[in-house]
């Protein structure tokens, strides 16, 4: 299971294995692949760093404080670029707190397809994740820790460029609350 994901980003770093409260508490609301995933692999960092699977429990309230989560979808996963990847109960969405809008980037609960298929697609990642920021930042800047992300400043919200030489390593959920309570939530 997600034998091309790990063919085409082979190193990886394991923050924490998911305890079984937490597991308890998500099974049968996410899609068991996820939880064979993070059972296999834990949580951490993945993609060169630009992929990072995270303990819904730790990003819940602040995605609710964040975005209009009137479908009662379960974060899974943050990006590099501090884009959150959302399971909405039948599809995978993006929220782009960063530009203030969402998307469903994968419909279907085959999360096995996701991983081999989408994300370890260039195109898949230039079209619904907008990597190309995030490798130039990484070069400049190294790579964000775990609980960190690339940031603009100042924020695309206000004025900032979406451009590399904009990008700033912030701390995820910090720069997210930021990003909220400054242009408020996305609807």
């Amino acid at each position: 299971m997600f034998d091309t994901f790990f063919e085409k980003y082979p190193d990886y770093s394991t923050v924490q294995k998911p305890a079984v409260d937490v597991l308890d508490k998500f099974r049968g609301k996410l899609p068991i692949q996820l939880m064979d995933f993070w059972n296999a692999y834990g949580f951490g960092t993945y993609m060169n760093g630009y992929l990072k699977m995270v303990d819904p429990s730790e990003f819940q309230q602040l995605f609710d404080e964040a975005y209009n989560n009137m479908n009662n979808e379960i974060v899974f996963a943050v990006t590099g670029l501090g884009d959150f990847l959302t399971w909405t109960g039948d599809a995978i969405r993006a929220v782009y707190f960063k530009n203030g809008y969402d998307s469903i980037i994968e419909s279907g609960d085959d999360m096995e397809w996701f991983f081999d298929m989408d994300l370890a697609d260039e195109g898949f990642l230039r079209d619904n994740l907008d990597d190309k920021n995030y490798v130039a930042a990484k070069a400049k800047l190294g790579e964000p820790g775990y609980d960190e992300c690339f940031g603009y400043v100042p924020l695309l919200g206000i004025g900032g460029q979406e451009k590399a030489a904009h990008l700033q390593i912030v701390k995820i959920k910090e720069h997210i609350s930021l990003i909220a309570q400054t242009l408020g939530k996305i609807k």
